[in-house]
């Protein structure tokens, strides 16, 4: 017999999971002894859990047994990896007989919903507050407080005042235990901040209680509200209100819709087993999802990280000339990636932007660097008026695009003016900005007016690019480009700056020339009529033909256009001591 077949047969043996009975222990149970009593793999231990989550009550999710699993093989264990395989030798069973249980009725009495419910969210001698006074949805009193024990005792019964079957209104219960002999019922006189209460209030109940389920959080009581909502006591055990306060922000962050105004932790929710009309408050399940605070955060730390992973056979499959992300040229520029793009002040920086984002929306290349196809692009800027635009816009489409092209600029390119919002803002502000108008590419010009800090500070700027505009980046799948300054392209000595040289030679702090994929650098030459350029390329320079592109202003118009460095002006002629700015150089020695 197999270690398989044995897994089996001992797994048939383990009672289904019921939910209100321990079902979370019992699965655990069964999880440990597939990947560590019998050392079985995560596929045929999934496969093996599977079919016996069938028989449990309500079953789990696929993604609540992994984690089960994942648990399982990941904390450590009293007896030793195996220890199952042996003892199911000789057990003498037929497998293709080897049924799952189904639940039986218990013969033995069951607590109240009541009781129940109160043993799931509280200790026996912890004070509980119930107000049965209750007027226009409202509670009319602080409550009355008593411990757990005391109000089993006294009414545990359909005949209390707590279930009559004549109430209008409902019966409350805040969700956490108070301080004995405080009667105020504030947040001061909490005496743990164990849960957080989670409802919605513009979702069906049947998605409500599904979302809530299959969260995976840690969940006491879910409670049916006998109106429209499904109340989830989220046990968070938080050692203090700040605490409590974070791990709130953060449940409510995990799940998309949740009712913001449940932000105190002496909330009120819903008694289960009281009426409300004719409608009924229930206790729909005790102990869902995680066994824990931190077994929660653990799950969804694994969940979040399952992203991360790169095998390497990832590597070994990957096609450089199939990449999905890919923007420009040969993953010169990809989705999630950045470039900056720096010059000196008044030699044309905007209207060189506004050229190259011209030509990649119609799917041209700038200069023989291409986009994969015609890309949708943004623009965020602050430093150019409607005229300004209108101008540097003119001067690159004038009497040169066909009518279908200008429909297509029409759909692709997208400006926008903004002057106030920086840091945290700003980036919000370009958040909604990609995501209203799909962009594959934005571009923020210029960087000075939109970090909202001090640039040179190292540490500023590595949270704002690493921290917070780089997760934006990789969620969203869109390329950045920043327009920024530099002081000047040449040394003290007068000799041109190299490349690296260069990729540094932006205001601020160097930890801009480490983060952006490729860095771009407009610089002057020499002192020509008209005026001749390069646009060195100093990271990512080797993927080009040449590492920088000639480039000068034309002298139809704003635009530019493309030189031949061989060829000398007269004014070059004039000054031959002046040294056109190389290609590339290698270090100083």
């Amino acid at each position: 017999m197999t270690t398989l077949e044995r897994a089996a047969l001992w797994l048939a043996k383990v009672p289904p999971a019921i939910s209100g009975s321990g079902g979370h222990n019992t699965t655990y149970t069964a999880a440990v002894g597939l990947v560590h009593g019998f050392q079985l793999g995560f596929g045929d231990a999934m496969t093996l859990l599977s079919e016996w989550n069938k028989s449990c009550q309500p079953p789990w999710s696929d993604k609540d047994l992994a984690h089960k699993l994942r648990e399982a093989s990941s904390r450590n264990h009293s007896k030793p990896a195996g220890h199952l395989i042996q003892s199911t030798v000789g057990m003498g069973m037929d497998l293709t007989r080897v049924t799952f249980k189904r639940p039986t009725p218990s013969t033995t009495p069951s607590a109240s919903e009541f009781q129940k419910f109160l043993s799931s969210a509280f200790a026996a001698t912890e004070v509980v507050c119930i107000c049965e006074q209750v007027e226009e949805g409202r509670p009319l009193t602080s409550g009355s407080f008593l411990p757990v024990e005391d109000w089993i005792k006294r009414f545990d019964s359909p005949d209390s005042i707590l279930f009559r079957p004549d109430r209008a209104e409902g019966v409350y219960v805040r969700i956490n235990p108070f301080k004995p002999n405080l009667y105020s019922g504030s947040d001061n006189d909490v005496s743990a901040y164990r849960h957080v209460l989670v409802e919605f209030d513009d979702k069906p109940k049947a998605e409500q209680e599904k979302l809530l389920r299959e969260s995976g959080l840690p969940i006491s009581v879910l409670i049916d509200s006998g109106g429209k909502s499904i109340h989830g006591w989220v046990r968070v055990d938080a050692p203090s209100r700040k605490e409590w306060d974070a791990r709130r922000d953060l449940i409510y962050s995990a799940i998309p819709g949740i009712d913001p105004k449940n932000k105190n932790p002496s909330r009120f929710s819903r008694l289960p087993g009281a009426w409300r009309g004719e409608s009924q408050q229930k206790l729909l399940a005790t102990n869902l999802g995680a066994a824990s605070w931190e077994d929660w955060l653990t799950a969804r730390e694994t969940d979040e990280d399952q992203s991360t992973i790169v095998t390497v056979k990832d590597l070994m499959d990957f096609d450089p000339d199939a990449d999905p992300d890919n923007l420009i040229g040969k993953r010169r520029l990809t989705r999630g990636s950045s470039m900056i793009i720096s010059g000196g002040t008044g030699i044309g920086k905007s209207s060189l932007m506004m050229q190259i984002i011209i030509r990649w929306c119609l799917g041209l290349d700038f200069f023989g660097i291409a986009p994969i196809r015609p890309l949708k692009i943004g623009v965020i800027q602050a430093e150019n008026d409607r005229g300004d635009l209108a101008e540097a816009f003119r001067g690159v489409v004038h009497r040169r695009l066909s009518s279908d092209q200008m429909n297509q600029l029409q759909r692709n390119l997208e400006f926008r003016t903004e002057t106030v919002r920086t840091g945290d803002q700003f980036l919000a502000y370009a958040r909604r900005f990609i995501h209203r108008s799909k962009l594959d590419i934005i571009v923020a010009d210029p960087l000075f007016s939109y970090f909202g800090g001090d640039l040179s500070d190292q540490g500023e700027v590595s949270v704002f690019l690493r921290n917070k505009l780089q997760p934006i980046l990789h969620e969203i799948k869109v390329a950045w480009i920043w327009m920024h300054h530099i002081s000047k392209a040449t040394r003290k000595d007068g000799e041109p700056l190299t490349t690296m040289e260069l990729a540094h030679a932006g205001f601020g702090s160097s930890e801009l020339a480490n983060w952006a994929r490729e860095i771009a650098v407009l610089v002057e030459v020499g002192q020509s009529k008209p005026r001749r350029f390069q646009l060195a390329f100093c990271k990512r320079g080797s993927r080009l033909t040449v590492p920088a592109l000639n480039l000068q202003h034309s002298q139809n118009g704003i635009l530019w256009e493309s030189y031949n460095p061989m060829v000398m002006t007269g004014a070059e002629l004039k000054e031959p001591s002046k040294k056109a700015f190389p290609a590339r150089r290698g270090p100083r020695a």
